[in-house]
């Protein structure tokens, strides 16, 4: 698990978007992109960054920014000679530049990305995520991370109101809606968080819990716990009029997700306050936080 602290300051909003106290950042989960897709929706992956920049959004990869090599796509590709995997890292890479040159207006915004079940590792033994966290200039975050951050106007010596944030690329799915989270609330036994992210079932779901606890100086209050999966890029159905019967079938059978009659995904994300408040009748402060879908 990668650990990082990352001092918040408050970021400048050219359109005001304040949803919580003390509001420092709007954080934005950005994952399951499945770039080079079948019909990526471009203008609007374009237009959801250019939102949040406007709104003074800071960004973190939930995995899958490429739709090539999944786990059944590696084990093929791990077979074949050294020469024809280094033509295949040079193709990923100039995906990756394709992508980069859609996100290049939000470099210098990003936590980290996190990778997932569609990756890409490099010949040299360094991953297509990770290049993309070169070309973004922020940290690459591994299989999953615990991120603490800390909003700048905080006052010295309250950690308490920093806010702690869990990220995972996700395991499990689910066909109901509240059924996306179950693996995500299993996370609340195992690991303390305030904030608590998985992408991978390409829901855009959230839940907010209210824990009950006691402050240091024996105020009981409650401090709101986020549990979401973080959306997705990939569409699912696409329509058309009967084709030629000379045309090739797959045109006519549409994606894996339509075959299987899976729910089709609300393209997107999610948009998330992060900020601190005083606990009433208290000297002690907690996280705030409010998610917008």
């Amino acid at each position: 698990m990668i650990i990082k602290d990352q001092i918040l300051k408050i970021q400048k909003q050219e359109i005001q978007f304040q949803v919580v106290s003390n509001q420092h950042a709007l954080l934005m989960p950005i994952g399951d992109v499945h770039f080079g897709a079948d019909n990526f929706p471009t203008r609007k992956f374009v237009d959801h960054l250019s939102w949040g920049i406007d709104r003074g959004a800071i960004f973190i990869g939930m995995g899958e920014y490429l739709d090539f090599a999944p786990q059944s796509q590696r084990r093929i590709t791990s077979q074949l000679r050294e020469e024809i995997q280094r033509e295949i890292d040079n193709m990923v890479k100039e995906q990756i530049h394709r992508l980069y040159s859609l996100m290049a207006h939000t470099g210098g915004r990003w936590i980290g990305l996190i990778e997932g079940d569609h990756r890409w590792d490099f010949a040299d033994g360094t991953s297509a995520d990770q290049y993309l966290c070169h070309l973004l200039g922020t940290d690459f975050l591994g299989s999953s991370a615990l991120v603490t951050l800390k909003p700048s106007g905080l006052p010295k010596g309250h950690r308490e109101g920093e806010t702690k944030i869990f990220v995972h690329h996700g395991i499990g799915s689910s066909r109901s809606s509240g059924g996306h989270l179950h693996r995500v609330e299993d996370l609340l036994k195992w690991v303390d968080a305030d904030l608590f992210l998985m992408g991978h079932s390409h829901a855009k779901v959230a839940a907010p819990i209210d824990w009950q606890t006691v402050s240091p100086d024996g105020i009981h209050y409650h401090k709101t716990k986020l549990l979401a999966r973080t959306g997705s890029w990939m569409k699912g159905y696409q329509s058309s009029r009967p084709l030629d019967n000379s045309e090739l079938v797959s045109k006519s059978r549409g994606s894996y997700i339509e075959q299987k009659a899976y729910t089709p995904s609300a393209l997107g994300g999610l948009a998330i306050g992060i900020g601190f408040e005083k606990i009433p009748g208290s000297r002690f402060y907690k996280p705030a936080l409010h998610l917008s879908l």
